[in-house]
């Protein structure tokens, strides 16, 4: 099992995101089932011992990498001024580029969702850290003086991964988050709503 709520040096985080990076390439590449942890330790350049150091299981850390690629993402958008009078404008072209960044990665995207769905205990912490980062972009963009912009962020995060999920399984066709996400916004943050 991991240490992950022990600090970390800078020569162990910088390990654990070569980790991370590699995982991510692979999936990107293959699917979910190109993600294998000797493949892994191969790419990064960490040993395997120190890899289950870190993380419990392939899906453990795919989920970590999930939570960094919404961190990274919200990031990116966030540094792209978005000028929109309100809550329901800024979350909509927000959302839309997560939409798109999503859709432009199926193979990394399915690997992603995948391991998400683990019932495995050890996952929750990564798990927890999604929804964070999720809770975290919903509420950066409508303003955390909206009325219940938490409880809003929230719902919102169980849309993202049943609409990503529908996305990745092929039940919902390319260009379908985008339109799920604006029907989402539209419930959950009225274009005519106060902000």
């Amino acid at each position: 099992m991991g240490q992950e709520g022990s600090p970390r040096s800078t020569g162990q985080e910088k390990r654990r995101e070569q980790v991370l990076a590699a995982a991510m390439l692979l999936g990107a590449e293959g699917g979910y089932d190109a993600v294998q942890m000797r493949g892994v330790a191969d790419r990064s350049g960490v040993a395997l011992g120190t890899i289950y150091r870190y993380f419990s299981s392939k899906d453990d850390l795919l989920i970590a990498g999930l939570a960094g690629w919404i961190r990274r993402t919200r990031m990116r958008l966030e540094k792209e001024e978005v000028h929109c009078a309100s809550p329901h404008a800024r979350l909509t072209v927000l959302l839309a580029g997560v939409a798109r960044s999503t859709e432009a990665s199926p193979m990394l995207m399915q690997a992603l969702v995948r391991a998400y769905g683990s019932t495995s205990p050890a996952s929750g912490p990564h798990k927890l850290d999604v929804e964070t980062e999720q809770q975290a972009l919903i509420v950066t963009a409508i303003g955390d003086s909206y009325p219940s912009s938490s409880e809003i962020a929230r719902v919102f995060g169980h849309v993202w991964h049943s609409a990503s999920t529908r996305w990745v399984t092929g039940l919902a066709p390319n260009g379908s988050l985008e339109a799920e996400f604006c029907n989402a916004i539209d419930l959950l943050v009225p274009a005519t709503s106060a902000g």
